[in-house]
């Protein structure tokens, strides 16, 4: 009877659904049951949550805010953190976390605590459902006995089930609907009931025996590949000892019709094995974008050609960068290690510590896992970027300002009109006079003789002409204002070197500001008088009108340009950014021809490019032996404040064959090497060409650049130090063979996968079996801490050192520390003698074992006195700047 009732109200969806916790699977899971038409409740004791899907705003990522909106406005969904809401579920499903205690033991806490709540409001007709990862076990050993303790019967009163989670998060190619669905129920009524619920959002159910054999389908499935890809890990090392190619023996083996399933080290398995804060460059047409990692999939969740998109790769058989499309983008939370690889010239890269990284060694490949990396290593540089070819409806050569006027901005049509070069709109006079009758009644009023006369039409006219006949923009001009405002432009703009450098000059010392009219200005120092000189050049040589006047403050010449339709191009078309803070190279322009983007750099260059040169005699003592020689040395720096012109700057560089090296400051560069400098000579005049020229003459011995070493199509450089810090977010990239893809300062990389299923090596310990495989990876983990406490050591001497620790909370933005790996270290360090302080805006104070600790401000008096800071919690509040200076 009761089951029947249950089983009415969910063919009818009138059954009421709650969701305890509203994380990455709980969250996507309420909004998949709403839109079937159920009414779902979620509940979570985070109030930022809860909040966020009130205002309708989709915290996950696999959640589309425009769905979320609809739902929470129809309120078919919910939130709250009030518990008796559960007593009008006739659904409750579970979707807590389970963090590994110490020694890999379960901590099922919070899913005791959801059944503790669910205990004290169970009533007869309710399905309960488990979806937390757990060990074999826990629904009829733990969950089941809680709830018959109220004298209810499962599978008489109420119905208890156990369904693991298979979300992956970002995961395009298999969304929550997609994924076959595994249960177990206490009963097979309760299975039943599952079943029935879950068909209305899921392609295929699959029933199993028991919740034990739901909970460990679970656990093989991620124990299946952390063995494999372990494995095939391994394998690579040993390959890279034995100077062997692991790609080529897994292609050979997967020749083999039957008995072998190819794994890779790290690629094609989806695996999570980057920092959210590195790029990754997508080709999007004829355009180059530089993305952060959650840029991506957010990126690819909104795009009309997400199964076609393509990353900047490298391709280290043929040893040259490549475009491949991706097949899939996935992130997780992860509270491992993250290793931290800095180079010799100044790039840092953050990846998981068992992600496997590429090294080039006498003409031959090896992979190695990241926290092996030594000091030398060479790790390989993508140079020349590949053709953008396939795409010919789309020229990065010209801008057609009519066609972008009507797709972007109608608000600009009325104050447009269109002048005609080398004909006259009298040639049109017939179709320009269908037109006007059109709009009055069959009447021709007397402003179209004056547009004829004066041979101007308003843009409106124009749009409306060219549905009649097809006229040639590059024969039109656009003019705004009258008298001394007004300007004209051509409709459709030529990207050449002259124009390619005029931005290059407005990238490094332009801005650009709008009130009544938009405005663009370039800044120069008033002694780069050639600099000055052509940018006006080039403005009048394109019809743009420009003043000049001179700062007495600053030293300085200002070009003005007062024009919405430049401040269009510029600001809306091209998307070059507003200030130095979010200066921007168009993307298109990463596919003009190499001149083009050699007039592009000049133009930077020239704007926040300096020149330094020393020659002359350099004394120096070295083992109490005084030396004195002399000494032809230069270089050229650059500084941005904005870091996607930075990123972009690097591939640029790059791919004209410039490798550049990093200084400590943020965001800077510079270039060395005789070569290189004479290659980059012509980007400058004036006064930095002499300097190079100089240089160049007085340099006889021309000695190679010791900070890269540069191949046909890529370049290595060399690891400086490895170091280890604790991940929050990261981030995967699946791509077509060969599984890389070119990341931030254009290093080319692979993917991994986190190896952590030790509820089953728990469980199957206590059955009196010892799982070898599982407990190596539990070993490696569990010695972590004591790795980073060894590695802080060699930098600097522990005993009576003030270390800062950054964040000791178990997770980024989340006040709890659930046995923090931070504790385990800063144990370590205080029995190394090393004065600990710690910083965490979620926890004021730190309690734990028989240490007693308060949060250390982060002011600048404080930060001076630390000698080294360890960040393990990448909190959103941290100032990093602040922190750095």
């Amino acid at each position: 009877m009761i089951q029947s009732q249950l089983e009415e109200k969910i063919k009818n969806k009138s059954a009421e659904i709650a969701v305890i916790g509203l994380g990455y699977v709980g969250l996507p899971l309420a909004v998949e049951l709403s839109k079937a038409g159920f009414s779902v409740t979620g509940i979570d004791t985070d109030a930022a949550r809860v909040h966020n899907v009130k205002k309708a705003v989709a915290y996950i990522l696999d959640v589309d805010i425009n769905a979320l909106k609809h739902l929470v406005e129809n309120k078919s969904l919910a939130a709250t953190s009030d518990f008796r809401k559960l007593k009008d579920a006739d659904v409750i499903i579970i979707c807590v976390p389970t963090p590994l205690k110490r020694r890999n033991q379960p901590n099922i806490n919070y899913i005791k605590g959801a059944v503790s709540q669910i205990k004290r409001r169970l009533r007869k007709g309710q399905l309960i459902i488990l979806e937390s990862t757990t060990y074999p076990g826990t629904t009829d050993e733990v969950i089941l006995p809680m709830l018959e303790s109220t004298g209810l019967k499962c599978g008489e009163d109420f119905f208890l089930v156990f369904s693991p989670e298979r979300i992956d998060p970002g995961n395009q190619k298999f969304p929550l609907h997609k994924i076959p669905k595994v249960v177990g129920g206490v009963t097979k009524e309760s299975s039943d009931l599952f079943k029935l619920l879950y068909e209305q959002i899921i392609e295929k159910v699959v029933v199993v025996s028991s919740p034990r054999a739901a909970e460990t389908v679970k656990l093989l499935e991620n124990t299946f590949r952390l063995v494999n890809i372990g494995l095939v890990n391994e394998l690579s090392m040993m390959c890279h000892k034995m100077n062997l190619d692991i790609w080529e023996i897994i292609d050979a083996a997967r020749s083999k019709p039957f008995g072998f399933m190819p794994f890779y080290p790290g690629p094609g398995v989806g695996g999570h094995c980057l920092d959210e804060n590195e790029n990754v460059f997508i080709k999007d047409k004829q355009c180059l974008k530089v993305m952060k990692m959650p840029d991506i999939i957010r990126y690819i969740q909104k795009g009309d050609s997400r199964n076609n998109i393509e990353i900047l790769s490298f391709d280290p058989l043929r040893r040259k960068s490549v475009f491949r499309k991706i097949n899939a983008v996935s992130a997780r939370p992860y509270s491992g290690d993250i290793v931290c690889i800095s180079t010799k010239d100044g790039r840092h890269l953050k990846v998981t510590d068992l992600h496997p990284m590429f090294v080039y060694n006498r003409g031959k490949w090896h992979l190695k896992y990241a926290k092996d990396l030594q000091k030398d290593d060479c790790i390989p540089l993508c140079l020349e970027l590949p053709s953008f070819k396939g795409h010919p409806v789309v020229s990065a050569d010209e801008v057609d300002l009519l066609k972008e006027i009507k797709e972007r901005r109608t608000d600009l049509i009325e104050k447009i009109r269109v002048k005609p070069q080398g004909f006259s709109w009298r040639d049109y006079a017939k179709e320009i006079k269908i037109i006007f009758r059109r709009g009055y009644n069959g009447k021709l009023p007397d402003n179209c003789w004056e547009y004829l006369s004066d041979n101007v039409l308003p843009l409106k006219y124009f749009y409306a002409l060219e549905e009649l006949v097809a006229i040639d923009h590059q024969k039109l001009k656009l003019v705004t204002g009258r008298g001394p405002g007004y300007s004209e432009m051509s409709a459709r703009i030529t990207i050449d070197e002259d124009f390619c450098r005029l931005v290059g000059y407005y990238l490094s010392e332009g801005c650009y500001t709008k009130d009544k009219s938009a405005r663009i200005r370039f800044s120069f120092n008033r002694s780069e008088k050639e600099y000055i000189q052509d940018v006006i050049n080039i403005l009048s040589n394109r019809g743009i009108s420009s003043s000049v006047y001179e700062s007495k403050v600053w030293h300085t010449s200002c070009i003005k340009v007062s024009s919405n339709l430049f401040g269009f191009l510029l600001y809306e078309v091209l998307c070059c950014g507003s200030n130095c803070y979010t200066m921007n190279i168009p993307e298109r322009f990463f596919s003009l021809d190499k001149e083009k983007k050699m007039a592009l750099l000049a133009g930077i260059f020239r704007g926040d490019g300096c020149v330094e040169h020393f020659f002359g005699k350099w004394r120096y003592r070295k083992n109490d032996i005084e030396y004195l020689h002399n000494v032809n040395t230069a270089s050229i720096s650059f500084f941005t404040s904005s870091e996607r012109l930075f990123q972009q700057l690097v591939i640029l560089l790059q791919d004209l064959n410039i490798v550049p090296t990093f200084r400590k400051r943020k965001y800077s560069l510079s270039i060395f090497g005789y070569q290189q400098l004479s290659f980059c000579k012509d980007l400058f005049a004036g006064r930095k060409k002499e300097i190079i020229d100089k240089y160049l003459q007085f340099n006889k011995n021309r000695p190679r650049n010791k900070t890269f070493e540069k191949y046909h199509n890529f370049a290595t450089v060399k690891v400086k130090s490895v170091a280890i810090t604790k991940g929050d977010w990261v981030y995967s990239i699946e791509t077509e063979k060969p599984h890389t893809f070119v990341t931030s300062y254009g290093i080319a990389v692979h993917n991994c996968i986190p190896k952590d299923p030790l509820y089953l090596y728990w469980k199957a310990k206590l059955h009196g079996f010892k799982s070898r495989f599982i407990k190596l990876a539990a070993d490696l983990n569990s010695a972590m801490p004591a790795y980073i406490v060894e590695r802080l050591n060699k930098i600097i001497p522990l005993g009576g050192a003030k270390i800062l620790v950054l964040g000791v909370s178990y997770k980024k933005d989340v006040k709890d520390l659930r046995k923090s790996p931070a504790l385990e270290i800063i144990d370590l360090l205080k029995k190394n003698n090393a004065q600990v302080f710690y910083a965490d805006p979620l926890i004021p104070y730190l309690k734990f074992d028989h240490y007693n600790l308060k949060a250390t401000e982060l002011t600048q008096e404080n930060l001076i006195q630390m000698d080294y800071c360890l960040l393990l919690t990448d909190h959103s509040s941290f100032d990093y700047d602040f922190i750095l200076e």
